[in-house]
């Protein structure tokens, strides 16, 4: 692999691990299964859905019959509401197991593909060099950017992955830090609504 290839090929590794890493596994995992229940139309997810519908409009209905003036009509809709409720928590409980394995298998996939890149990357050129440095302003640790097997003045692979995770990671946690919405504290925000009532009364 020439040498500008492999700088480009290994930033993208480290780029890419380090925005997952950032974003979350799990958070990605639980997109994929949203993904693939869309695409796939589950079955389970459509019943619960279903489901959950008509235990709400049954609800509704429930509040407008009266359990004195109407008992029998009361007790009918109530008992459907117990077995349409029974139905939706063991719909729940399947779906949220096969949730929890798909998940889980995303997520290692995940990771095995991004790992395993980097790892292949890393012994295939293991002993070739990414760049040359100056040898007068690097010669102190000329040895230690050539680990472990690269030539003598060179960046070694495995360095450069290292340099790459760190910059990678730390620009993650900046670009995460910008983005994240500024929590209000407690007691400014108990502060402000007291002085909004009073400005009311």
């Amino acid at each position: 692999m020439s040498s500008g290839l492999l700088i480009v090929t290994v930033f993208i590794l480290e780029a890419v691990s380090a925005l997952l890493d950032g974003m979350g596994y799990g958070t990605i995992a639980t997109a994929l299964w949203n993904i693939y229940c869309n695409i796939t139309g589950n079955k389970k997810a459509a019943e619960r859905l279903e489901l959950k519908d008509a235990i709400v409009q049954l609800r509704r209905d429930l509040r407008t019959v009266s359990s004195v003036d109407e008992f029998a009509r009361w007790a009918k809709m109530r008992r459907r509401l117990d077995a349409l409720s029974a139905k939706f928590e063991g719909v729940s409980s399947d779906l949220a197991i096969e949730r929890t394995a798909f998940e889980l298998y995303a997520n290692l996939v995940l990771r095995a593909i991004i790992y395993g890149l980097r790892a292949a990357v890393n012994i295939y050129n293991y002993r070739e060099a990414v760049f040359y440095v100056p040898a007068n302003w690097f010669y102190p640790i000329l040895w230690f950017l050539s680990l472990p097997s690269s030539p003598m003045g060179s960046v070694s692979v495995t360095v450069w992955s290292l340099t790459c995770n760190r910059v990678c990671k730390r620009a993650a946690a900046v670009f995460n830090r910008v983005l994240k919405p500024v929590a209000t504290p407690q007691h400014i925000r108990s502060s402000a609504a007291e002085a909004d009532s009073a400005a009311r009364n």
